[in-house]
């Protein structure tokens, strides 16, 4: 029946149909096939929220919208301002510094896209950017905030796997900052190579008076990221304790800056519930998928097939990135995080491989499945803010998903970038 399953797994991808149907039909035409399908079901379908773990999903999506209602998208674009809008080329450069700051706030890709994207991509037309290169930097920024902790992403794999999520959150700010870096200098690039593009318009000059006001509107906002974090590493809480004090935290700043109304409250937890609705039906739903894949010896016979291909560590690492690579073009991430980590992480982790570098790695890989079709969910909100194309926006991705992927390579066969901090900080 696993040959079943797969077969209509593959069917009602291609033909479109969303992953929580899909990944719920395929599983129940493998469980028919056990004597006792309606006590196996239910017990599997809610086996994901049986864990504490499973508290910071719903309140880190909370938190994020009542920083969302709270203002904080302007907030984060003025503070970026500051930092590296003077420069040439200014606003792109604040494109990525924003999408890492506010990743430190709220950890959705698609968040990102729709927030910074409805705000930077009109303003960089206007200012004489190329509409193509604006949407792609936007959608390729957007990658950062599924590791910059708190990712939302991170979470769930480290609920999938039964890893740390203070770990994988402390290990996810190095290569986060490394992501944005690269994609700086390929802005940086883009503005000295003509062939590359029209030129930059100048930086823009901020006077001190502005530069102060900015900067004591945003410190707030990111103090947020700060205490998680730091509580996190010096042992003052567990990460998901911290969802609540970020809750706490974002209703306490959007009430005092008067950016929120007591009237917006019911909007807040109605979109919260909805969305960590939506997550809960993918953690149901793939959960069975991947215990199925258990059941089976997939796991087993990967690793098999694996080694099988070559003894290399880096070989076999290339090989992983690469059909995570495609797989991501055809599957949310996280649906995938959820099937794929359980499977992965104990076959690398055999091979010597320290765990909490396959999380951050495959991580990102997979978030790159949201800036390619044919899924390419951070594509098509770009496009409905763009008014372009997404064939179009796809062709000025190329560059940037070089740089993502060369970004990718130096995370994987680099683990000490990764393993950095969470030694540090938590042994």
């Amino acid at each position: 029946m696993i040959g079943a399953m797969f077969a209509v797994f593959a069917a009602l991808l291609v033909l479109g149909v969303p992953i929580i149907f899909t990944l719920g039909i395929s599983s129940t035409v493998y469980l028919l096939s056990m004597p006792h399908v309606l006590s196996v079901l239910p017990q599997r379908l809610v086996t994901p929220f049986d864990s504490f773990s499973f508290v910071a999903v719903p309140l880190f999506i909370l938190a994020g919208e009542i920083m969302n209602t709270g203002g904080i998208t302007q907030r984060l674009i003025n503070l970026a301002r500051v930092m590296v809008g003077w420069l040439r080329g200014g606003l792109a450069y604040v494109n990525v510094v924003v999408s890492m700051l506010f990743g430190g706030v709220q950890g959705l890709a698609t968040a990102d896209v729709a927030a910074i994207g409805s705000v930077l991509i009109p303003a960089m037309k206007k200012s004489g950017y190329e509409a193509g290169f604006s949407t792609a930097l936007t959608v390729a920024s957007a990658t950062i905030g599924a590791i910059i902790p708190p990712s939302l992403l991170i979470i769930i794999f480290a609920m999938a796997t039964r890893l740390s999520i203070g770990r994988l959150f402390l290990a996810g700010i190095v290569p986060g900052i490394l992501i944005g870096v690269m994609q700086m200098a390929l802005v940086f690039m883009y503005g000295r190579w003509r062939a590359l593009g029209p030129p930059f318009p100048p930086g823009e000059r901020i006077s001190t008076g502005q530069a102060v006001l900015y900067l004591r509107q945003g410190a707030p906002t990111m103090l947020l990221p700060i205490i998680i974090l730091g509580g996190i590493g010096l042992g003052v809480f567990t990460a998901t304790e911290s969802a609540g004090i970020a809750v706490v935290y974002a209703a306490f700043l959007a009430l005092v800056t008067r950016e929120m109304r007591l009237s917006d409250i019911p909007g807040v937890l109605f979109r919260a519930a909805k969305l960590t609705g939506s997550v809960m039906l993918i953690l149901g739903t793939a959960s069975i998928f991947a215990w199925i894949l258990t059941v089976e010896r997939i796991p087993h016979q990967l690793g098999s097939l694996l080694l099988g291909l070559s003894s290399n560590i880096y070989v076999i690492l290339l090989l992983l990135n690469l059909a995570l690579l495609v797989i991501g073009t055809f599957m949310d991430a996280t649906p995938a995080a959820i099937i794929l980590g359980p499977v992965m992480v104990p076959i690398l982790v055999d091979l010597g491989m320290d765990p909490i570098h396959v999380g951050i790695f495959m991580c990102f890989n997979l978030i790159l499945g949201h800036t390619t079709p044919p899924v390419g969910t951070c594509l098509y909100i770009a496009s409905g803010i763009s008014g372009l194309r997404i064939e179009r926006i796809a062709v000025a991705m190329i560059p940037f998903l070089v740089v993502n992927f060369i970004t990718l390579m130096i995370i994987t066969y680099f683990p000490g970038i990764v393993l950095f901090l969470p030694n540090l900080l938590s042994g």
